[in-house]
This record gives structure tokens, C-alpha cells and sequence, in this order.
């Protein structure tokens, strides 16, 4: 039986301690055990690489089941959807993605061209014409599929079969049956926690110091341990705040503006820089990238060993898999009244498409002022930082101290959501039997809210010992070790999924399917244009 309704104590005070040992190393022994981390990073790079790679094809081909056999006409409940379907896809991007792509998509290409994939040579012709394919890979179809398979499934079982819980442990139900909420079920739980403690760890290690330099950049504030802390603190409150008011009336009002303003943003790299080499580039790397997509998906450079594919594909696999849970839970409880098949392609389509935005233009902004020698930005991230490139590139637009704002608010918002969306998330999945319609207690959406903020101040802390700053390396470390008790999960997740839609479908003809939910599907239509699927 499972267990009665309340507070999941043991995965909090478990979760909490294990937390406060691991900070309590980085903060005592910030070289050491960085040093460590990323020891064990690439050893499991190259261990399990194949792995990884296998895990991002299965995914992407259990999405394309979901969505395109006949249980794709399932709908996530009989109800209209809950919210529009531009703040549900605002709602699911900016969670996932955070300041990450803001981050990312600046500096990213600027390492490929150093270290290129395929063998091909540093600086070359054949070299920047794959940087562009190889970002929109990296942050396309098979990371929001990885996204986007447990989230159907996950949805399937609280609304369709209408079972309490959203936690990782309910997702591997039709696997472990019972025992999904003994011992068993809490060391899933405890390792979700922490993967996802560890991963918004990434997003602030990243985020913090790119703002703390863009404060510094537009008003003059010395960047430092001081302005990361007030920055931390500050995002800290505004996301508590947006918590305690709720999905409709928080994330639904800071994501809506935040996309808003990432539109700006993006506009204004398009139009006010490198215009048609955004457009023709844009054109030419989508060409590339559906050439190269079967080889992407699947080298691992065996002969030539450059170490590019676990550098960065194994990575950006692993990273979305340990944050995956987190993203099943809060999108599958904003989803529902969506079909199975709107459910998965929505989820693929707005995170592809959003983040495409931003390396479309953002990207290609960098490479062209790469190729015409308007900032030297290889030369200037060993000299300034990378954090200093991303003002850099801001202000050499026109305009650039107001786009350089622009940059900034975006991304404390970006962050803002992330951490918003995570308290939620943590609260739900430490929720006992948490119903159809119900929210996590306030109480204890508040107490992740606070628990959040603790470990990036850590981070920041030993990010002062260590050269180059935040200790990123060990943090990918840290992401590829959990994601692979995560990536167990997901197996089961994707089993259970199979498992109960055949069960319960299974002799049903398409028609009837949609005939079961075609009532639903007339009233969110009529009641509700805007919502329709």
C-alpha cells in the first residue's frame, strides 16, 4: 500500500545531510575536491559514454511512439487544458532552461572552434560552418525528448489513471510495483533531490557571476564574492515570493514577461548586428544538421579520440537526465487536458524552438564578430573571462548599455524561474499522495526556496580558491555521477509508460480513443479557444 499523505521526512532530512557534507568539502577543500570530481567525470565519460548516447536514442524514439501510435490521442484528463498554450510552453521553457541559454549561447561555439568535433582543424573554414549545427543539436530534439517521455508518462498516471503523487518513485510504479514506496522508493527519491540541488547549482555557477559582470558593466559595482551573495539573495526573495503566490498567479505572471523580454532580447541581436548572416547561416547549419544528425546522434569518435563527444554530447545527455525528473513533475502538473501526442510534441517543439532562438542569433552574432575581427573573443576570453566576453558582446552592439540591461533583467528572471519552478518541483516530489488539484503545502515550497540558495553560496565560496572561478568542472562531475542512477529511472519510467497505456488502450482502435475524449476535446474548444490544442 502506498504510504498516507503528509511530508516525505526521511527524503528531507536525508537529502538535507547529505547536502550539508558535500558543501561542507567544497567549502573546507574547494581544490581537492574539485580535482577529485572532475577525475571522476572523465572517467565516467568514457566508461559510459555509449551509453549515454543510446539513452538520448531511446528517448527520442519512445517520444515518436507516444506521440504518433494511437495513444497519442489520449488526453491528460477530461478537463479543458489549465492554461494557454503560450504560458504553458513559457512556463515549460523557462524552467527548464533558466540563465543556462543565455550563458551558453554567447561562449558555447566559442569552444567548439577551439576543440573542434569531427577531427577537423582548430580555427578552420569546415570548423565554424559546425559550430552553429552542433549547438542547435546539443540543445534540441534529444534533449527536450529526454524531457518530454517522462513527462507523458508521469501525466498519463495522475491524471488519465488519476493516482496520487508526483515524485520520481510514482514514475517507476509499474516497474517496482509496491516497492516503489518502501526503502527502496526513498533512495530514488533522495538521489532526485540531490540531482536536482546539483543541477540548478550549475545554472547559478554560471548565472551569478555572468550577472554580477553585467552589474558591474552598466553601473560600476565591483564584481566579487559580495555582489554574487546580494545577487543570490536577491533572486533568493524574489523567487520566494513568486512561490508562496503560486503556479497561476507567480510563474505563470514572471515566466509570461520573461519570454517576453527574451524575444527582446533575441530581436535585438537579429536586427541591430549581423542580419543576414543570422538568416543565411541559420539556413545552412539547419542543412548541416539534418545532414550530420544520425552521426551526432551516435559517434563517440572511437578512432580518432578528440574526446569532443564526451566532452559535450555525453555532458549535455547526462545534464538533461539528471534534470529531467524535475522537469517531468512540474510540466506534467501544468498539463493537464493536453493530449498525449500535444503533450510530448509541445514539450519538444517549445524547448527546441526556444533555445534555437537564442543561438540562432545570439551565436550567430559572436561568429560573425569573430569573422570580421569586431571583438577577438578567443583571445579576449583567456585575457577578461568568459563572463566579460558575454558584456563585451552586449555593449558593441548600438545601444549596447540598454541591451546590456536588457541582458541582465532577463537573465535574473530566467534564474528567478528556474528556482521557482525547482521549489515546486521539490516540494511535489517530497509530498505524500499529492491529488489531482492539489498543490504542495506553502510551508514547505518556502523551506526548498531557502534550501536552494544555500548550496550556490558555497559554490561561489570555494569559487574563490580555485583558478578561473566557480569550480564548474567538478559540478559536471557531480551531474554525470547522479544522472546515472537517474538514467535507471528513466528506463523504468519509459517500461511503466509502455506498460499502462497497452493495458489500458491496448484493444481500443484509434477512433475509439478519440472518440473516449472527444467530448473534452469539443468543450476546450468551445469554452476556451485560446487553449485548444
Amino acid at each position: 500500500m502506498k504510504e498516507k499523505k503528509g511530508f516525505d521526512i526521511p527524503t528531507i532530512v536525508v537529502s538535507m545531510v547529505l547536502l550539508g557534507t558535500m558543501l561542507t568539502v567544497t567549502i573546507l577543500k574547494p581544490v581537492e575536491a574539485t580535482a577529485f570530481l572532475v577525475d571522476a567525470k572523465n572517467a565516467a565519460c568514457d566508461i559510459f559514454g555509449s551509453y549515454f548516447m543510446l539513452m538520448g536514442i531511446i528517448c527520442l524514439g519512445a517520444c515518436m511512439w507516444f506521440a504518433f501510435s494511437k495513444y497519442g490521442e489520449i488526453r491528460m484528463g477530461k478537463e479543458k487544458p489549465e492554461y494557454s498554450t503560450f504560458s504553458w510552453g513559457a512556463m515549460t521553457f523557462c524552467a527548464a532552461m533558466g540563465s543556462s541559454v543565455l550563458y551558453w549561447a554567447a561562449v558555447e561555439w566559442a569552444y567548439y572552434i577551439q576543440s573542434p568535433p569531427l577531427n577537423m582543424e582548430p580555427f578552420s573554414r569546415e570548423t565554424i560552418e559546425h559550430l552553429l549545427p552542433y549547438n542547435m543539436f546539443h540543445w534540441g530534439l534529444v534533449m527536450w525528448a529526454i524531457y518530454a517521455i517522462g513527462t507523458a508518462v508521469l501525466a498519463y498516471r495522475y491524471y488519465v489513471r488519476g493516482k496520487a503523487g508526483l515524485t520520481l518513485q510514482d514514475c517507476c510504479e509499474g516497474v517496482l510495483g509496491d516497492k516503489a514506496y518502501g526503502p527502496l522508493g526513498t533512495i530514488i527519491n533522495i538521489i532526485f533531490v540531490l540531482a536536482i540541488l546539483g543541477g540548478l547549482t550549475i545554472s547559478y555557477g554560471t548565472g551569478i557571476p555572468m550577472l554580477a559582470n553585467n552589474l558591474a558593466n552598466f553601473t560600476g559595482i565591483n564584481e566579487g564574492f559580495l555582489t554574487n551573495v546580494l545577487l543570490t539573495v536577491a533572486i533568493t526573495i524574489f523567487f520566494s515570493v513568486s512561490t508562496s503566490r503560486g503556479l497561476q498567479k507567480g510563474m505563470k505572471v514572471i515566466s509570461g514577461s520573461t519570454s517576453w523580454l527574451c524575444f527582446i532580447i533575441c530581436g535585438l541581436f537579429l536586427f541591430l548586428g549581423h542580419t543576414r548572416f543570422a538568416i543565411e547561416n541559420t539556413l545552412q547549419s539547419t542543412g548541416i544538421l539534418i545532414d550530420k544528425f544520425p552521426l551526432m546522434l551516435t559517434g563517440l569518435d572511437t578512432i580518432g579520440e578528440s574526446g569532443f563527444p564526451q566532452e559535450w554530447t555525453v555532458f549535455f545527455w547526462a545534464w538533461s537526465i539528471c534534470l529531467a525528473p524535475w522537469m517531468w513533475v512540474f510540466i506534467a502538473k501544468i498539463s493537464r487536458g493536453r493530449t498525449m501526442r500535444a503533450l510530448v510534441l509541445m514539450v519538444i517543439a517549445a524547448g527546441t524552438g526556444g533555445s534555437l532562438l537564442f543561438f540562432t542569433t545570439i551565436s550567430n552574432y559572436g561568429i560573425k564578430s569573430y569573422l570580421e575581427g569586431t571583438i577577438d573573443i578567443i583571445s579576449a576570453m583567456a585575457d577578461k573571462g568568459v563572463n566579460q566576453i558575454i558584456s563585451d558582446l552586449c555593449l558593441s552592439l548600438p545601444l549596447g548599455v540598454g541591451v546590456l540591461i536588457f541582458w541582465f533583467v532577463s537573465g535574473f528572471l530566467l534564474l528567478a524561474t528556474t528556482m521557482d519552478s525547482a521549489s515546486y518541483t521539490l516540494a511535489a516530489s517530497t509530498s505524500k499522495g499529492l491529488l489531482v488539484g492539489e498543490d504542495p503545502k506553502k510551508s514547505l515550497r518556502l523551506l526548498w526556496a531557502v534550501l536552494l540558495s544555500i548550496a550556490p553560496f558555497s559554490l561561489l565560496y570555494a569559487g574563490q580558491f580555485i583558478e578561473g572561478g566557480v569550480p564548474l568542472g567538478g559540478l559536471q562531475a557531480l551531474l554525470i555521477l547522479c544522472a546515472l542512477p537517474i538514467s535507471i529511472t528513466l528506463i523504468m519510467t519509459i517500461i511503466s509508460g509502455v506498460k499502462w497505456v497497452t493495458q489500458d488502450y491496448a484493444h481500443l482502435t484509434r477512433e475509439q480513443i478519440r472518440s473516449e475524449f472527444a467530448f473534452a476535446e469539443e468543450a476546450a474548444g468551445s469554452k476556451n479557444p485560446a487553449t485548444a490544442n
